[in-house]
């Protein structure tokens, strides 16, 4: 019973004869609430180029130290900042190298 009454209400039309031939006095028109759809929420992609505080552009092991605390205090996992501390400073040893 419970899943033919299920059946009915999923169709407007089906619930619309229903109620006409019901027995009892059912109002002319029905209005059916519209179905809330959510979208899902899309993180922001963080970029090296979106960054606000800058890094320090150096191969000593104290700019390495304090990059890494930088990181870590934007919030991100030990792992990920000991390697974008690693990054900035092969990129200082490389730009080193050039001049």
């Amino acid at each position: 019973m419970i899943k033919w009454i299920k059946r009915l209400f999923q169709k407007k039309s089906s619930l619309k004869i229903m109620l006409e031939t019901w027995p009892f006095p059912a109002p002319k028109e029905v209005e059916f609430p519209k179905p809330v759809v959510k979208k899902p929420q899309l993180k922001k992609a963080t970029t090296r180029k979106e960054k606000t505080m800058p890094l320090k552009k150096s191969t000593s092991a104290k700019a390495f130290k304090e990059n890494i605390k930088t990181e870590v205090k934007a919030g991100k996992p030990v792992k990920q900042a000991v390697a974008i501390a690693y990054s900035e400073k092969r990129e200082a040893a490389k730009k080193g190298k050039k001049k």
